[in-house]
């Protein structure tokens, strides 16, 4: 939106209105926010730096570090936002399909960790007379409890081998 507003001949104050009235709801608000610091008498530097921290997100600190360095020297907002844009489309991109890819193991780990629960309930269905002594003597309570334990660190690896950091 920025992009759009400044190729169309607006100052970066002006940008911000047009982020402001076109904007998402989050976004839109803290632009709102950075506006009404300015008309306050904050310096331009200290809104962004505010508006930054603010928000915590690694684009946002992108688009306005770009904003203070071609404010001091100089170059075309436009092109670096439209860089930017392009970045960030990719890193969503990317992660899109690192989360597709790791779905198998996601279901897999799910599917992993439920069956033991699933084959005890059809086992004790089927045969109360051989499980229901197992379940209620000490060695069978231990058993389960290990069982469980060792369920949680294998799904604990598997979600540690599947969480992939773009």
């Amino acid at each position: 939106t920025m992009s759009n507003a400044l190729r169309a001949g607006f100052s970066i104050s002006q940008a911000f209105d047009s982020v402001v009235e076109q904007g998402d709801k989050p976004m839109s608000e803290e632009f709102a926010i950075l506006q009404q610091q300015l008309k306050i008498g904050m310096s331009f530097e200290d809104a962004l730096e505010s508006l930054s921290q603010r928000v915590g997100s690694d684009d946002l600190m992108l688009v306005t570090t770009a904003i203070l360095i071609s404010r001091k020297t100089g170059g075309n907002v436009t092109e670096i936002f439209d860089k930017i844009s392009e970045t960030i489309r990719g890193r969503m991109r990317i992660e899109r399909k690192v989360k597709t890819l790791t779905a198998q193991g996601r279901m897999q780990g799910i599917i992993v960790s439920a069956m033991p629960f699933f084959l005890g309930l059809i086992m004790t269905l089927i045969k109360p007379g051989l499980m229901i002594p197992f379940l209620t003597s000490l060695t069978g309570i231990l058993a389960v409890l290990v069982m469980c334990a060792l369920i949680f660190v294998g799904w604990l690896m598997i979600r540690k081998i599947i969480r992939i950091d773009v």
